[in-house]
């Protein structure tokens, strides 16, 4: 599956121009589907599957789905994970036999933060034990 993200469906296109999509055959787009960008889809590309982000495969109209799925082309809601992966609850679970604001002292982390993971691990650890 190939992955291409824009803020609008037009920067969409302009990223689709620049790449070699070859044969496949899924494809996330994280705008929504306008008219030009499916007329660009169906003449240039292979693509069999459009994944979409919940927010906007709820947006897309039913008519529309059920039109593209007549011609074989399929959309499917997606939910991907975006931004970086944290190391926080890590270093968190590092230092989980201190207080909140200790953790927060030695590593430099914002307090709120400490305080999030900090009981989501002392949750998890208590549930465990009474298991």
């Amino acid at each position: 599956m190939i992955e291409v993200r824009g803020k609008s469906p037009e920067e969409v296109i302009e990223k689709l121009k620049n790449m070699d999509l070859g044969e496949e055959k899924e494809i996330y787009i994280n705008t929504e589907l306008s008219k030009d960008l499916i007329i660009y889809l169906l003449e240039n590309t292979n693509v069999s599957t459009i994944y979409l982000p919940p927010s906007k495969y709820r947006r897309t109209k039913k008519k529309l789905i059920e039109a593209l799925k007549e011609i074989g082309l399929t959309v499917k809601p997606l939910k991907v994970r975006v931004g970086r992966p944290s190391k926080i609850r890590e270093i968190v679970a590092k230092y989980i036999d201190k207080k909140p604001w200790e953790i927060a002292k030695i590593t430099g982390l914002n307090i709120k933060t400490v305080e999030y993971h900090y009981y989501k691990i002392r949750k998890e650890i208590k549930d465990k034990e009474e298991k």
